[in-house]
């Protein structure tokens, strides 16, 4: 497994990566290497402005919304309308991030346009050969709604994405604590182990479909939890 971690911008810039202007992916063990930047916000959105060269060969964004808020819900977005604005996203960024040398991955979310399977893989085979990839944290593809059936789709999103991801960030989630089990809200994000993630499965992807030279993220607080599932105890 190649585990790596999550630093903040000032962090990373305390242990020398002085061009670092978002979070950065670094390589756990050795953070002075950056693997990848972090953009924010949603890439949709008029007032949202990527940038190129920076640290990392390997730039992550989430997909983007035609909502308001990056999560909240809006039918558009996965209408004709929501996917020309994404196509005409990568149309326009492509040739910036061929000269660049960077690649951008997408992390997909149930609320934006790269919301599912299905969608993100139609998306990846179009783009084949242009500077996109895919940045897969299974646990952003279910809502509340979906719980009911949780497992089946981290089997689904498990076995055709993990081969195809270029990071693979373990993130937990759970439904709010006073929330409707219906009622398709956002998820709330918790500790690794502590939400509906299966630590059991996801290891058994990590140890048989994902390439090893894909780097599989954390967070720092997390990186207890993860050696005790590299260990085989999940509890």
């Amino acid at each position: 497994m190649r585990l790596c971690t999550t630093l903040d911008t000032t962090t990373a810039r305390s242990i020398g990566i002085p061009d670092a202007v978002c979070d950065l992916i670094v390589p756990h063990g050795t953070p002075g290497e950056a693997i990848a930047s972090i953009l924010p916000g949603n890439p949709l959105a008029d007032d949202w402005f990527g940038l190129v060269d920076l640290p990392g060969d390997l730039l992550v964004a989430w997909s983007g919304t035609l909502a308001d808020e990056l999560f909240g819900d809006d039918p558009r977005t996965w209408m004709s309308v929501g996917h020309e604005k994404f196509e005409s996203f990568c149309d326009a960024i492509r040739e910036p991030l061929s000269a660049s040398g960077n690649r951008l991955c997408f992390r997909p979310h149930a609320r934006h346009v790269l919301s599912d399977p299905q969608g993100t893989l139609d998306f990846l085979r179009r783009r084949e050969g242009e500077p996109f990839g895919l940045a897969l944290a299974p646990v952003d593809l279910l809502l509340p709604s979906m719980l009911a059936d949780a497992e089946d789709h981290f089997i689904r999103i498990l076995e055709s994405m993990v081969p195809r991801a270029d990071l693979l960030l373990l993130t937990d989630a759970a439904a709010a604590a006073n929330g409707d089990p219906e009622d398709d809200e956002s998820m709330v994000a918790t500790p690794l182990g502590d939400g509906v993630l299966p630590a059991e499965l996801i290891m058994d992807a990590i140890n048989t479909r994902l390439p090893a030279s894909t780097p599989v993220v954390v967070a720092a607080r997390d990186l207890a939890t993860v050696t005790s599932w590299r260990h085989g105890d999940f509890r």
